[in-house]
This record gives structure tokens, sequence and C-alpha cells, in this order.
């Protein structure tokens, strides 16, 4: 007795037309070429449309003294962008932080817009972006025998180099390292024995980590 397999295969083509291979065998399924077709290679992130980012942000002063006064402050907050992506290299943003330092003097509110640029389309994808805009303080003054209170903010620069990596076509998580610039252009120092203030224009230079979503 010879066990017999029966297996029927139909190949079509027609002039100018798709080509599709069918085969059944017992129990198996159909397969065409646009089974294979539609298989994706890689997952695309949206490039074009309205976009937002929210991340945490760390950041500490480079200079830990400025003229006598030591700043060693470390800031910790939100940041929150919306913009408009019109391809995977070109997208313009606008943005705001909440920066709190614990000592009470530099926490402050960044409003600024971003120009962000990502390189790739894929699921893994370096960006960078440039923010310019304005630091608006928060009136709060430490509680250090030299204390700094920061009346009038100023102009604000930052540059950012990260990653994003792509959960689904519209969200992702991103990571990234940078430099902040801030300009105060009214600082007032002073102490606790009753000494004059000081009050100038100073310059206060930033390493800033973020981490975050994107959607």
């Amino acid at each position: 007795m010879v066990a017999a397999l029966i297996c029927v295969g139909t190949v079509s083509a027609t002039k100018g037309g798709p080509l599709s291979i069918s085969s059944t065998t017992s129990g198996g399924p159909a397969l065409t070429a646009s089974f294979f077709e539609d298989q994706p290679d890689h997952l695309e992130f949206k490039y074009y449309g309205f976009y937002g980012i929210v991340d945490y942000t760390f950041m500490t002063n480079l200079n830990k003294t400025n003229y006598e006064y030591t700043d060693d402050y470390v800031l910790n907050g939100v940041t929150a962008i919306a913009g408009f992506q019109w391809r995977k290299e070109s997208a313009v943003g606008l943005g705001v932080s909440y920066l709190l330092d614990a000592k009470g003097s530099f926490t402050q509110l960044p409003v600024f817009v971003e120009l962000r640029s990502h390189y790739t389309r894929n699921r893994v994808t370096p960006y960078s972006s440039v923010q310019l805009g304005y630091a608006i303080p928060m009136g709060g003054v430490d509680s250090e025998p030299e204390y700094t209170k920061i009346n009038e903010g100023g102009l604000t620069f930052g540059l950012e180099a990260g990653g994003r990596f792509a959960i689904a076509r519209s969200i992702g998580i991103h990571l990234s390292v940078g430099y902040q610039f801030t300009q105060l252009n009214d600082v007032e120092r002073g102490d606790s024995a009753g000494q004059p203030a000081t009050r100038l224009p100073e310059y206060f230079n930033n390493f800033k980590f973020s981490f975050g979503v994107n959607f």
C-alpha cells in the first residue's frame, strides 16, 4: 500500500497583472505573493503632523562658584512641548519647563521655541534639538547665610542630543543629554550679617539630562 500525498499548485500570471501563488496541503494555509509583501521590516514612527513631548528634566550648574559665591544647585522638573513636524528632520515647537531648586533661589519657568530634527524613520533614531527662550524666575530666596534671589530672568539657550525608541507608530520614549546657557539680568546677593547686597547680571552654564515620552 503506497501512501498518497496530493498537492495542488496553481501558478497564474496575466499580462500586466500581479503574480499569485496558492498552495493547499492537508491542513496547510494558502500563500500568496502579497502575504510576503505585507510584512513590515521595521516600525516607522510618524513623521508628519502635530506632536507632543513630556519629559523629566534634570539640570546642574557646571560652574559651581560665581564671583565669591557658591552656586552648587540642582534643578528637577517637567518639560512639555507641543509642535508641528513636516518631515523627519524638520519640526518646530513651543515649550515650557518648571524647574525646581530645593534651596529655593533658582526655581524658574523657562519658555522657549524649539527646532528638532530626527535622522531616520526607524524604530530607533538619533535626534537633536536647539532651544531658545526666556527664563522666568519664581522669586524664591535660599536659606543659606549668603542668600541669593533672582529678581529678573533673561535669555536661555539649549542644545540637546539623544535617541528615540518607538513603542508604536505614534508613541515613543527618548533619552538625551545637553547643555543649557541662562543669562539672568538681576541676581541679588547678600548675607544675614546685613552686608550690602549686590544686584548684577550673571551667566550660568548647565549640564542637562532628559527622559520622557513622544506622542
